[in-house]
């Protein structure tokens, strides 16, 4: 059985002795990791994509992402679009949102909602083409591979939905508050990966049995120790900049760079005995490594 909350009166205790104290310290940053490309696709293998039993579409395949061409998916599926792009960014309109991005960045927009994209849009003979993963967010597609080919399922087809309130009004304004909080004032310095990283394990905890139920309390969790320094020094509180609200919104999507992972810890600066004796590495990312 889950433990109860803490009373909320512990939780403002520790807010009320935490205010006052400054911003995170300025941290070392930590080297980016490379960002995709979007220069026009070259050596990749040809893929059949069938849909109902039926060759419908060419796919693509380049380290071992399968693309597919932006205008012949939404053709495919009769939605009126017009697509564009350069090796700086691109965009891709329907009558109900505009997808756009930038090679330099690994995070998407469309109608007030952040897609993360790790393998990047590419150019192939000159028309966008887009990753399998993120058919599957703007469309409900599903793309497996079978051997020498690929299978198309759009049992689940839905136009991706948002808003310009999306994350306000779709999660929980103290679940996006703490998240925020605790992926900024533990990963500041971190690449997003990592950042994602760290609102994934707390979000992992709040499933998980062995620990409470809430994102609030599993940041404010005390029953054993502290579980996250900067809730003991206060630094929890800091203000998050763009890139940590950024990284919780794509932990709240549902994006995660660590699986089932409980735990991080920074090997430089923790003792990682009692990690490396009783977890699972799973991971590592910037200067964390995180475990189940």
């Amino acid at each position: 059985m889950r433990r109860a909350l803490a009373p909320l009166c512990l939780c403002l205790a520790l807010l009320l002795a935490a205010c006052g104290r400054q911003d995170v310290a300025p941290r070392p940053t930590a080297e980016p990791l490379p960002v995709p490309t979007a220069a026009p696709l070259s050596g990749y293998e040809e893929l059949p994509v069938y849909y109902d039993g039926l060759l419908r579409l060419r796919g693509y395949v380049a380290d071992d992402t399968l693309y597919l061409g932006a205008e012949d998916v939404c053709a495919l599926f009769d939605l009126p679009a017009a697509a564009e792009g350069d090796a700086a960014q691109f965009r891709l309109a329907l009558e109900s949102w505009t997808l756009t991005g930038t090679a330099d960045s690994r995070v998407y927009t469309a109608d007030g909602r952040y897609l993360y994209c790790p393998e990047g849009y590419r150019l192939i003979e000159g028309r966008l083409a887009l990753p399998a993963p993120l058919y599957e967010k703007l469309f409900g597609l599903r793309l497996e591979r079978e051997g020498a080919r690929a299978v198309l399922d759009a049992s689940r087809f839905r136009l991706l939905r948002g808003g310009t309130e999306y994350y306000t009004t779709h999660f929980s304004a103290e679940d996006l508050f703490w998240l925020s909080h605790i992926i900024y004032s533990e990963a500041a310095w971190e690449p997003l990966e990592g950042q994602i990283g760290v609102g994934n394990v707390v979000l992992n905890r709040v499933k998980s049995e062995l620990f409470p139920p809430t994102v609030m309390a599993v940041v404010l969790d005390r029953e054993h120790v502290t579980q996250f320094s900067p809730v003991e020094t206060g630094e929890v509180l800091a203000e998050p900049d763009e890139k940590a609200v950024l990284a919780a919104c794509l932990c709240l999507e549902g994006y995660n760079t660590v699986g089932e992972s409980l735990y991080f810890l920074n090997p430089e600066t923790g003792d990682g005995t009692w990690f490396e004796n009783a977890l699972t590495p799973t991971v590592a990312i910037g200067n964390h490594q995180f475990y189940s």
